[in-house]
């Protein structure tokens, strides 16, 4: 990879306009997928004209059902092909695996368009769908490429931040635009997407791969390569945290704007304006206040910051019925974005360079068998408390974040014992904190940076040379 410094800028920025297609692709889909999948079994068809009605109550329950087992099929995919695929990918480089996640996510945007139009059922898609959980891993091993030890969290910061401008930017265009069209417009998105990807490239040099006696010497059956996750205390209990963070989150996302239908009677359009609002949150947060918190204190220290707001989020949602309160909520689950940032800086920096694929398609693994029992067992009780048999008759939308009440509690007393157990090096505020501060503010320096700095004479011979 060439060390020039305006060709590092432009690889950067490439890699973010690749996840910022995506994110785009996926907030369209998401604020989309819900309603596409109620009138899918709503009968008849005009059953959700009247939101209250209790023909669209048990619509909106068969829905919550058809995703969460779509999202258990998504899980059981990547726990069999997620850690071998990362750890091919250690051997044989990161393209394959990176473009093969593009392609089978871009093949269930193309379902779903089909579906929309009227020529499939919504079954392929909840098929193809099951391929989605390949491409976080796929993500997360270019970063630890790209990207120093002590880069990482910031980079993974800017991750999200990529994928929460994009949730800033759909809500302006899902306004105006039909469920047909917002479909294309996923389509189109995750074909850029996929182009962009393609014309990358290679990012794991080949004197960074796992060498041939060692890749003969790896077992590749799903049970052997998760092995990593229980190698060391740190991951055991990373493990923890990861499960029941993911839980909450992923069960919570798929209620969400259904919740929002169901208690306050919102539109698609006006329950998207709470995303926005989350989103901006997280922007913020990423942008701003992760790297100033990154500067002055440790890491575990982050970690139990955003999941201890991410707790109070759900806790507002849980005993308070008033819009106010949702968008206290939603502002609150922008600074919890600040978990998946640190917790994945800490599994990174505990791993071995040579075993990053491993490790990530591992931790993948996990979060996805998380993302796929959060939607159901979500799912099921949501379809409880808004269905016809839930006690006293009155639905009980809310009640349903109490799981993630529970799940988050678990999480933050995991976190308060993680300082024990994390490297040395971690286990203190960088020491070159005060001269980090002035590089916060600026997202095009953040872009450009990586690996060690060059002096001017090094940085020209490379750049004439690349020439």
């Amino acid at each position: 990879m060439s060390t020039c410094p305006w060709r590092m800028r432009i690889r950067r920025i490439h890699f973010y306009a690749i996840s910022f297609c995506n994110g785009v692709a996926l907030c369209f889909l998401m604020t989309s997928l819900p309603d596409i999948v109620v009138a899918a079994v709503s009968h008849p068809a005009n059953a959700c004209a009247e939101p209250s009605s209790s023909g669209c109550m048990s619509a909106r329950s068969k829905a919550s059902m058809l995703l969460a087992l779509s999202n258990t099929a998504k899980t059981v995919v990547t726990l069999a092909v997620g850690p071998a695929m990362g750890t091919l990918s250690d051997v044989h480089g990161r393209r394959f695996f990176w473009t093969g996640a593009q392609v089978g996510v871009q093949l269930g945007y193309i379902a779903i368009l089909l579906h929309v139009c009227g020529y499939l059922s919504i079954w392929p898609f909840l098929v193809l769908n099951s391929l989605g959980g390949l491409l976080l891993p796929a993500f997360l091993t270019v970063i630890t490429d790209e990207y120093e030890r002590e880069q990482r969290a910031s980079a993974f910061g800017l991750l999200i931040a990529t994928f929460d401008c994009a949730v800033a930017f759909v809500p302006f265009l899902a306004k105006s635009l039909s469920l047909q069209n917002g479909v294309a417009v996923v389509c189109a998105t995750g074909a850029i997407g996929l182009a962009l990807c393609i014309i990358y490239g290679e990012t794991l040099r080949p004197d960074q791969r796992l060498g041939l006696e060692a890749a003969n010497s790896v077992r590749w059956r799903p049970d052997a390569a998760l092995s990593i996750l229980r190698s060391s205390s740190l991951f055991r209990r990373l493990s923890v945290i990861i499960l029941a963070s993911t839980l909450a989150m992923a069960g919570s996302q798929q209620c969400f704007i259904m919740f929002l239908e169901a208690s306050y009677g919102f539109d698609r359009v006006v329950a998207s304006s709470f995303i926005l609002v989350l989103a901006l949150g997280g922007l913020a947060v990423q942008m701003i206040g992760l790297p100033l918190l990154m500067s002055r204190v440790t890491i575990t220290k982050v970690l139990a910051l955003g999941l201890g707001l991410q707790l109070m989020q759900n806790i507002i949602l849980v005993l308070v019925h008033a819009e106010s309160a949702v968008l206290i909520s939603c502002v609150l689950g922008g600074f919890g974005t600040m978990t998946f940032p640190c917790v994945a800086a800490l599994k990174s920096c505990a791993a071995p360079e040579h075993e990053q694929g491993r490790v990530q398609g591992a931790v993948s693994s996990l979060q996805s068998a998380a993302m796929g029992a959060g939607p159901m067992v979500y799912g099921a009780v949501f379809a409880y408390l808004v269905g016809p048999s839930v006690p006293g008759g009155h639905p009980m939308p809310g009640a349903t974040f109490g799981l993630s009440v529970v799940a988050l509690a678990v999480a933050v007393v995991m976190t308060m014992t993680l300082h024990h157990h994390v490297p040395e090096e971690l286990k203190h505020p960088p020491p070159s904190a005060p001269r980090r501060r002035r590089s916060m503010w600026s997202l095009r320096r953040r872009l450009s940076s990586g690996g060690d700095p060059m002096t001017s004479e090094m940085t020209s011979a490379a750049c004439s040379s690349g020439s």
